[in-house]
């Protein structure tokens, strides 16, 4: 006589604690340039109290109402549901976390007298996100997170950029780009891991137009 054994998988038994939907959303990460350098560079007891007071001072800047599904060493994975974010309402978020960024590095320096070489470089994006539980942590997933992550390894020549996909800027929203366009550097299109290719436009904040952009 055949007995035929039917094994419940665990994922089966609750399977609500997997389920994921899937809804458009913008991510945003502000990201320190100069981390590695200064890991190799500064003891391990002080490294880590800068990092993180930098990394509080990027969060505690957050006016766009976003939320963290992670924070990764020298970077801070923002993201928000809905529909896409303005390129407008990301350059003056970037402007704030950058002109906090830059007192608490002012600050740190004669804290700990030190010479701080680290600034701020934005990265936005927008597509499809999931979210997944682990414990109690929530998690991203998805092609667009992938994505910008790629786009943090880009060819801006700068430390500090905001970086814009065409994903992010739509018509409805490429149309403030005009009034903006003083601070446009470049729009430029790079293929990541040999298929996809992501076009991008890049604001170079390298000399300070933070003032010029709020005005």
């Amino acid at each position: 006589m055949n007995r035929t054994t039917t094994r419940q998988l665990p994922f089966l038994i609750n399977q609500n604690i997997y389920e994921s939907k899937v809804v458009e959303g913008t991510i945003i990460i502000p990201d320190i340039s100069g981390f590695s350098r200064f890991v190799e560079t500064t003891d391990v007891a002080t490294g880590k109290l800068v990092i993180s007071k930098l990394l509080n001072a990027i969060i505690k800047s957050n006016v766009l109402d976003l939320q963290i599904s992670e924070i990764e060493g020298d970077a801070v994975l923002f993201f928000k549901y809905g529909k896409r974010i303005s390129a407008k309402d990301i350059l003056h978020q970037f402007c704030l976390m950058k002109e906090v960024f830059n007192q608490e590095v002012n600050f740190l320096e004669e804290e700990f007298e030190l010479n701080i070489d680290l600034s701020l470089k934005l990265i936005a994006h927008y597509g499809a996100l999931a979210q997944y539980n682990i414990g109690k942590f929530e998690k991203l997933y998805g092609q667009t997170v992938i994505e910008a992550h790629h786009l943090l390894k880009n060819s801006v020549a700068s430390n500090t950029y905001v970086l814009l996909t065409d994903a992010l800027l739509d018509a409805e929203v490429n149309s403030e780009l005009k009034n903006l366009n003083k601070f446009v550097e470049n729009t430029i299109c790079e293929v990541y891991d040999g298929i996809k290719k992501i076009c991008y436009t890049f604001f170079d904040f390298e000399n300070d137009l933070c003032k010029k952009c709020l005005a």
